[in-house]
């Protein structure tokens, strides 16, 4: 490293200008306080672009004089030191002299300063002519490169008094000195400046981190918001095809079908139309021919019944006049079988009374008969009138429906079977529904059904029919005719219902259909049963069931009557014994009477037997069966005949031709409309197979109706470009995250690794430091130790490092740094120890130390030991006293620099003094 050899100034603090040579190994700088000790030594620091003490910079110095400008110029030496190949400043400074600058101008209102080297020793007049002119920081990289490292230059700055009290220090601050003087400290702090930024980064990649959860809260959201627009777009889609093909589609495809099956139907329907008018015209022809028959047959019943009546009058006669002569004989007969049982045994009483329950009984089953008898009668009697026959309870309820001006039918008025062997079967289906009642007008339902509610009919009011369709085949709507309008759930369930010959047959369907056999064997989703009635109710079968029911309680009168007869005959003959007349005394008395009444009552009898009335009888009943039977015949051909102009009617179906039209023309319209894509057969099948009819397809239309005012929904197109760009966004983001956040894991392992061979540096540093330490002590006399450092590559043990320095004085045992146990002159000397050893450096040897008041507050022993460990040193030191020291304080010094104060009321203070040292005189 070089060293000082001289100083000029100009126009720097108050001094005007002057020219110091500083070619001593000790230059003591005395003065009072206030004189310019450390101002002198600012204006070193300054010229070498160093810091000044304190708080003071360059600009305070130079702007107190008034001047507007100031120049600092050095003489430095160049010379190669011993041992070395080359000079402190290189190439292009050959002279053993440099010569430095620095030029302080005033620059609008701001100071700036300018740097010059020249090769040799050159004036201020000269320099700016033969010197280079430099920045701040290319100067101060010259002078790195010649010596002045950072190291020195942080010891040249420290502050007034800091000098010798660096023992006062604590560990860690001496080793942050340590550090900070050999630049480690810089390199330290970059590295923590990169753990913080490292650190700062990882916060950012967390904040970003909670912002791309924020991103990805928000991207799906907007996911939702396009699966709800998707949803709803599908929807609508749907909709429009469903309104605009499908439905169109499936409707033509259900039309044709139905064309096509109305079209075979329409066929056999004209098959049997052609057919059943054959059969008329032949039923016609018989019809004629029966006319005919049945005049002939009404003529011949006309005489056989006057024939009868001739000979019943003259019957009637015979029978008016037997009958008295029968009753005298009758007598007779009677009094004889008194007379019979007087002679046998006595009339008892209780016989009477056993008799008389007897006849009750059968007078009560005579009656009851009798009665049934009469209301058969009157229902055979309204039925041959053309009028109603019906239940109490039922005939009750439609007098009060007519009286109310309610039109209504029965089941039973409406009802008609056709073929005669399905009869049971027809009845078991209706048998439950015989009495319901059929509205003409559903406006009288309200009114209907109040009165039934008040007569408690418990038969079905139905308001609203239908009427019947095509049936179809097999079913047991195909049997059944309806004369009117009739329920539609009735003829719904006559269409389910299948007909079948018996129950093996009906086992035989598939599994859930209904069936009926011939005999009513009805097999419903409930299960099976026998279902037809014992009595029929519907068409001409209830007429003949009622006339034989008729018939049978004929049969069963006749002896009941006869039983009775006999009865009353013994229980008068007891009665007359029991009243005391004998009968064979009346028959004597009354011989002659019975015998004339036994005569004439024979020959009576002879005459009514030979009579003609039983033959007259025969043949008027012979006349009245070809009677009824023509009229049967006939009354069978006319229902046969108007049985055929319905079927005929029902076969010609004007109504359902028409349809037919109507639907090959709407086909014909919606082929023409239609695109050729619609046509396929094979799509159109598959349509039909899913949607079944159009009812499907507009329950799938309310469904979606319903979803769309029901539930919220996006519309929106713009949703799924949103989504994108926040879906673009997320994965930049993240992908930017993860690239930063493997660069911040890189670069912290690299950080880390790099600190860790750092470490090696530090503990050269703290080495050199403590070799420097242990040769300043030999040269002082003073032993010095220090204690290990550890130091580690965590934040926490290099925060925690520190270097603890021992010394020990005259073998009076080790001390610390800051011990009570030293004296004043012993702090001096560690802290001059502790400073020497911070600049020296053992490539460049040498180099000078500016030290503020080093012998302040020390004894004459003392300043002694620091005089000659300065001495010891190879240093050049520039010191600063007061004037007010002892004398020894110059012992060291081979040049002093004596600063006076300025004056008042003078612009200048006065010039530095230099006192030289005599060297030739030996003490």
């Amino acid at each position: 490293m070089f060293r000082l050899l001289e100083l000029e100034t100009v126009h720097w603090d108050f001094w005007r200008n002057f020219r110091l040579p500083l070619d001593a190994s000790i230059v003591t700088i005395s003065g009072p306080n206030g004189s310019g000790k450390t101002t002198l030594l600012d204006a070193l620091r300054t010229l070498l672009a160093l810091d000044c003490s304190k708080k003071r910079d360059y600009k305070r110095y130079v702007r107190r004089n008034g001047e507007d400008f100031c120049w600092l110029r050095g003489v430095i030496d160049n010379q190669r030191p011993q041992g070395s190949s080359r000079r402190p400043f290189g190439l292009p400074y050959q002279s053993d002299r440099i010569t430095l600058a620095c030029r302080i101008d005033r620059r609008g209102g701001d100071w700036t300063r300018k740097y010059w080297i020249a090769d040799g020793e050159v004036a201020l007049k000269d320099l700016e002519q033969q010197g280079e002119e430099f920045g701040v920081r290319d100067y101060q990289r010259i002078l790195h490169g010649a010596g002045l490292s950072p190291a020195i230059a942080r010891v040249l700055s420290l502050e007034q008094g800091q000098t010798d009290k660096l023992c006062e220090l604590s560990p860690r601050e001496l080793l942050d000195l340590v550090f900070q003087v050999f630049g480690d400290k810089d390199v330290l702090d970059r590295y923590q400046e990169a753990r913080h930024h490292q650190e700062h980064t990882a916060r950012e990649l967390d904040a970003g981190q909670n912002q791309l959860e924020a991103l990805g809260n928000n991207l799906e959201k907007h996911e939702q918001k396009v699966n709800r627009y998707r949803e709803w777009q599908r929807l609508n889609q749907e909709r429009v095809e469903l309104v605009s093909e499908i439905r169109p589609r499936l409707e033509h495809c259900l039309l044709q079908r139905e064309a096509d099956h109305a079209a075979r139907t329409l066929l056999v329907q004209r098959r049997d139309w052609r057919a059943k008018r054959a059969e008329r015209a032949a039923l016609q022809t018989e019809s004629e021919a029966l006319d005919a028959a049945l005049a002939q047959a009404q003529l011949r019943k006309q005489a056989a019944a006057e024939n009868e009546r001739i000979h019943n009058e003259a019957l009637y006669e015979i029978n008016r006049e037997l009958g008295g002569w029968e009753v005298i004989v009758k007598q007779q007969q009677r009094l004889q079988e008194q007379a019979q049982a007087a002679g046998g045994q006595a009339a008892d009483a209780h016989e009477i009374e056993r008799l008389e329950s007897q006849r009750a009984d059968l007078l009560v089953r005579i009656a009851g008969l009798q009665q049934r008898q009469g209301q058969l009668d009157e229902m055979l009697e309204n039925l041959a009138a053309g009028r109603r026959a019906d239940p109490h309870d039922v005939a009750a309820f439609r007098q009060a429906l007519s009286q109310a001006g309610i039109a209504h039918h029965l089941l039973t008025d409406v009802v008609e079977i056709v073929d005669a062997g399905w009869q049971p079967a027809v009845e078991a289906a209706l048998a439950p529904f015989a009495h319901i009642v059929l509205l003409q007008h559903a406006r009288d339902a309200e009114r209907a059904m109040a009165l039934g509610e008040k007569q408690r009919y418990r038969n079905f009011i139905v308001p609203e029919c239908v009427t019947a369709g095509l049936p179809p085949q097999g079913s047991l709507l195909e049997v059944v005719r309806f004369s009117s309008a009739a329920p539609e759930w009735l003829l719904r369930t006559l269409e389910r219902t299948r007909r079948v010959e018996d129950v093996a047959a009906g086992s035989r369907l598939p599994r859930g259909e209904d069936w009926i056999t011939r005999n009513g064997y009805l097999r419903e989703r409930r299960g099976g049963r026998h279902a037809a009635p014992e009595q029929a109710r519907f068409g001409r079968a209830r007429l003949d069931a009622l006339r034989d029911e008729r018939a049978q309680l004929d049969k069963q009168l006749a002896p009941l009557k006869a039983q009775q007869a006999e009865l009353a005959g013994r229980i008068n003959g007891i009665k007359a014994q029991l009243s005391g007349e004998t009968a064979a005394a009346q028959l004597a008395g009354r011989a002659a009477e019975f015998a004339e009444a036994r005569s004439q009552y024979e020959t009576l009898v002879l005459r009514r037997r030979d009579n003609g009335v039983l033959a007259a009888q025969q043949e008027r009943e012979a006349a009245d069966e070809a009677v009824a039977a023509a009229r049967a015949s006939r009354t069978r051909l006319d229902a046969d005949i108007a049985r055929l102009d319905r079927e005929t009617a029902e076969r010609e179906n004007r109504a359902g031709r028409e349809e037919q039209i109507r639907r090959r023309l709407r086909l014909r319209r919606d082929r023409r409309q239609f695109p050729p894509a619609w046509r396929d057969a094979a799509t159109n099948q598959q349509l039909v197979e899913k949607w079944r009819d159009a009812t499907n397809v507009d329950r799938r239309l309310a469904e979606i109706d319903t979803k769309f005012a029901d539930e919220s929904w996006e519309t929106d197109d713009t949703v799924v470009a949103l989504r994108d760009k926040i879906a673009a966004n997320y994965r930049q983001m993240e992908r930017d995250l993860a690239a930063r956040r493997r660069d911040n894991e890189l670069a912290g392992e690299q950080t880390q690794a790099a600190r860790e061979n750092y470490i090696a540096v530090l503990r050269h540093t703290v080495g050199r430091y403590a070799k420097n330490l242990k040769t300043l002590g030999e040269v002082a006399g003073i032993r010095v130790e220090h204690e290990p450092v550890a130091l580690g590559n965590d934040d926490v043990t290099l925060a925690q490092a520190g270097l603890s320095v021992r010394f020990d004085f005259d073998a009076k045992g080790f001390m610390g740094m800051n011990d009570g146990d030293a004296s004043g002159g012993q702090q001096v000397m560690k802290s001059l120890i502790l400073l020497v050893a911070l600049m020296m450096e053992e490539s460049r040897p040498g180099g000078f130390v500016f030290i503020d008041e080093p012998f302040a507050h020390l004894d004459i022993v003392n300043i002694e030991r620091v005089s000659g460990f300065l001495k010891a040193t190879k240093a050049q030191y520039l010191l600063t006293t007061p004037v007010t020291h002892n004398v020894n304080i110059y012992d060291p010094a081979t040049l002093t620099l004596v600063t006076f104060k300025k004056r008042p009321g003078e612009a200048w203070a006065p010039g530095v003094k230099v006192l030289m040292r005599d060297t030739s005189t030996a003490y």
